[in-house]
């Protein structure tokens, strides 16, 4: 009969997951193998998937991400209209004699203009995985997952357009917006903060509405638009879903899982 106790230490391990950063891949499109009691199986799960990264190199668990080609297909149709409503707005701020805020948006949608792959907003750590079972991604769902070595930056989306700031420890939303030239956050009342796991939070940044949060590596702001109307309404609510989908640094390292239900089995 099977001994349960190598069972339990596999449990043992995937705990130590959640305390552990040490990770590193084998090649990108080789299968990701976990061992059980000596021999190799395929992974069959996000948390066997990332005990086998992990073996070999340190995973930056704060910036660790997965994605699928099932959501890039809907976040490249926002993608297209984001920049197709900017450049409506663009023209109209033209129209009134506005030329910085018409640059601004012209910046905002070349910056749009990305083709790399993004990710799923949310966390994907082992600590959480393990706390959240039932909301774990399936393996087999998953064409990507990696992690980013932590950016140096904060990125501002003003009127005037796209700023990256160096980052600095205690920075926050009103000390970003303080770094900023008057002109480019004068008109805006609130602005939309994504965190680089992909959350957002909404905050107040006029002096009647002002809120106040901490900013870490990556984080990236958006400042609403000084314009009235139906499309500049779209943009302001729509962008920072958009940017919760890109990956949260430069420096990347993607792997794709290898989801065959054909995985060899450990036996006694």
């Amino acid at each position: 009969m099977r001994s349960p106790f190598p069972f339990a230490l596999g449990l043992l391990a995937l705990g130590a997951l959640a305390l552990d950063a040490a990770a590193a891949p084998p090649a990108d499109e080789a299968p990701v193998t976990i061992e059980i009691e000596g021999r190799t199986a395929t992974a069959t799960t996000l948390l066997e998937a990332w005990s086998a990264l992990s073996r070999h190199d340190r995973v930056n668990w704060p910036f660790a991400y997965v994605g699928a080609e099932r959501t890039d297909s809907s976040t490249r149709q926002t993608q297209r209209r984001l920049r197709a409503e900017l450049d409506g707005l663009a023209l109209q701020a033209r129209l009134q004699r506005q030329p910085a805020l018409a640059s601004g948006l012209d910046e905002w949608s070349r910056a749009l203009a990305t083709k790399a792959p993004g990710r799923i907003p949310g966390r994907v750590d082992p600590s959480w995985l393990m706390a959240h079972t039932r909301q774990m991604p399936a393996l087999a769902d998953l064409d990507r997952l990696g992690w980013c070595e932590t950016p140096d930056w904060v990125e501002a989306w003003t009127p005037q357009g796209v700023t990256r700031l160096d980052w600095r420890p205690g920075m926050t939303t009103e000390t970003l917006l303080e770094a900023l030239p008057e002109s480019a956050r004068a008109q805006s009342e609130q602005l939309a903060l994504v965190d680089p796991r992909g959350g957002i939070r909404r905050l107040g940044m006029a002096a009647w509405n002002r809120q106040s949060a901490t900013l870490v590596p990556g984080s990236r702001v958006v400042l609403q638009l000084p314009l009235n109307g139906v499309s500049a309404r779209w943009v302001d609510a729509s962008l920072p879903d958009f940017l919760a989908t890109r990956l949260p640094g430069d420096t990347c390292h993607t792997f794709t899982p290898d989801a065959a239900s054909g995985a060899t089995t450990a036996t006694d």
